[in-house]
């Protein structure tokens, strides 16, 4: 099973605490006047914005009488929720929502990502980042560049749990960053990575035309339990969305949309990195 997060761990403690407390037939002001805690500080565990102490999820495991099975899930994911994340050097550099990113792919079992124009940050190589980081304006370029290659150490190795499976327009491939031998050395690399058993590397030629969800990168997140609801992650122009299905607002379009697009795109318009190469070459 791949590692859980610390973010990670919180969210699924809140929704944990939150389906506990709703299960038992209580409201938060009841558990304000049972704890005699006021009443933002139960909001506040509930949301996560707090970490818990162990006497006070006691208290709420005893109030709410808990079964062993339950209480035993909510005390593993407050331990967790404690532990502090491989990134956590780098917290200052990084946005809220990129911090959730990095929580949900520490702990997914499976992470689908489709790109349109560039290449996949767990796939680029440090000249291809590099190059990239450079046209930013961010002023931490090398902390950064760091940190995804160490992001890409972790996914990459042999010994993941998690099953990485990627979907690249063939726009990213044709677009020059760097210079040429960056790219050859980049598209030799995707070759090097699809060879690893739990990664897939497609590649969605122009001769396709258009396809499913062709203007919007997305990665979906998919957990090893049951319960854990499927994640997407929208990047847009304007700023970065994180989405499922029960907190979907101004967006037309469900986890499952995104799903099934990918699946659609996989498996009836794209070849393998190795194929559209050899394709190429031929052209």
């Amino acid at each position: 099973m791949p590692d859980v997060d610390p973010m990670f761990s919180r969210q699924l403690l809140s929704a944990q605490l939150q389906a506990a407390r709703k299960k038992a037939g209580y409201s938060q002001m009841d558990v304000q006047r049972e704890t005699k805690w006021s009443l933002s500080k139960v909001m506040r565990l509930e949301s996560g914005r707090v970490k818990i102490s162990t006497t006070d999820l006691r208290a709420l495991v005893s109030y709410y009488n808990l079964s062993k099975e339950d209480s035993d899930k909510l005390f593993q994911a407050a331990d967790g929720a404690r532990l502090q994340p491989w990134w956590y050097e780098y917290r200052s550099l990084l946005s809220e929502g990129f911090q959730s990113y990095l929580g949900y792919e520490a702990s997914a079992a499976v992470i689908r990502n489709f790109e349109a124009l560039f290449i996949p940050g767990l796939l680029q190589t440090e000249g291809y980042a590099r190059a990239l980081l450079q046209q930013s304006v961010v002023p931490e370029k090398d902390e950064l560049l760091d940190l995804r290659m160490k992001r890409q150490e972790r996914m990459l190795d042999e010994s993941s749990e998690t099953e990485l499976r990627f979907l690249i327009d063939e726009a990213a491939l044709r677009r020059v960053v760097g210079h040429p031998e960056v790219m050859e050395a980049q598209l030799d690399h995707l070759e090097s990575a699809n060879s690893l058993d739990h990664v897939s590397v497609g590649v969605v030629p122009f001769e396709r035309g258009l396809y499913p969800l062709l203007r919007s990168p997305y990665v979906i997140f998919e957990f090893p339990k049951a319960e854990q609801e499927r994640v997407v992650y929208l990047e847009n122009p304007d700023g970065s969305v994180i989405l499922n299905n029960k907190a979907i607002v101004g967006v037309q379009r469900s986890v499952e949309d995104y799903l099934e697009a990918f699946w659609e795109v996989e498996n009836e318009y794209a070849k393998t990195i190795s194929e559209w190469r050899r394709g190429d070459t031929a052209g």
